[in-house]
C-alpha cells in the first residue's frame, strides 16, 4: 500500500468513527492491517458489517470482542502506527516477535502477541514522563491527550510527506498530490470552537 493510499485511508477512518462517536487503533505492517475499534455495540456491529462487504479487504477476521466500561483509545478517533522492529524487542511478550510476523496467518492464530502488539501501540511512550510529574490527575490526563493528538498528527504529516517525496520520484506531482496536501491540511488544522 502506498503512502498515499494508507494516507487517504487513515483520513477517511479518522472522519467516519468521528462522526460516529468511534474510537480506536489501526497498525499496519507487511501489508497486513490491525484494527481495534470501540463505540456504540450497534455502531461498531454496522461498521464491522461495512468492513466484512467492503471489497478493498481481504482475510478479514474478528479476533476477538469484549465489554468495556472505559474507552481504551478515547483520545484517537484513530490511532496510526506502522508497525516495525525498532522497539519491540524489548516489549513484554514480543520478544520473539518479528516485523515478518506482522501477517494475517500469523496474528490470527496468536491472540497474546495481538493484545500485546495493541498494548505496546496504545499506552503513550513517555509514561517515565508522566511518571515523574508531580501534578493531579487531570492535568495528567489533559497532556496525556495532548501528546496522543501530537503522535497522531505527526503519522499523518509523515505519511503526506512519503505520498508527496514518492509522487514527485515517478513525476506525478499533479492534482492528486494537490488534494493530498489539502487534504493533509485540512486534517491538520485544530477543530473550529462553536
Amino acid at each position: 500500500m502506498t503512502p498515499e493510499k494508507l494516507l487517504g485511508l487513515l483520513l477517511e477512518c479518522r472522519r467516519r468513527n468521528q462522526a460516529l462517536g468511534v474510537t480506536g487503533l489501526l497498525l499496519y505492517g507487511n501489508g497486513t492491517f490491525l484494527q481495534a475499534i470501540e463505540g456504540d455495540d450497534e455502531v461498531i456491529d454496522e461498521l464491522v458489517s461495512t468492513i466484512l462487504k467492503d471489497s478493498r479487504h481481504e482475510n478479514v477476521q474478528v479476533l476477538s470482542r469484549k465489554s468495556i466500561t472505559e474507552r481504551e483509545y478515547a483520545e484517537w478517533s484513530m490511532g496510526f502506527e506502522q508497525v516495525s522492529g525498532e522497539d519491540l524487542g524489548q516489549v513484554e511478550g514480543l520478544a520473539s516477535f518479528e516485523p515478518d510476523d506482522f501477517t494475517f496467518e500469523y496474528l490470527s492464530g496468536n491472540a497474546p502477541v495481538v493484545d500485546s502488539l495493541l498494548q505496546h501501540y496504545r499506552e503513550p511512550h513517555w509514561d517515565q514522563i508522566i511518571g515523574e510529574l508531580d501534578a493531579k490527575d487531570r492535568v495528567i490526563r489533559h497532556l496525556e491527550e495532548a501528546l496522543a493528538r501530537v503522535r497522531g498528527r505527526a503519522q499523518i504529516t509523515r505519511l503526506a510527506l512519503e505520498g508527496i517525496t514518492e509522487a514527485i520520484r515517478q513525476g506525478k506531482a499533479g492534482g492528486s498530490v494537490l488534494q493530498l496536501c489539502e487534504a493533509t491540511l485540512e486534517s491538520l488544522r485544530p477543530a473550529r470552537e462553536h
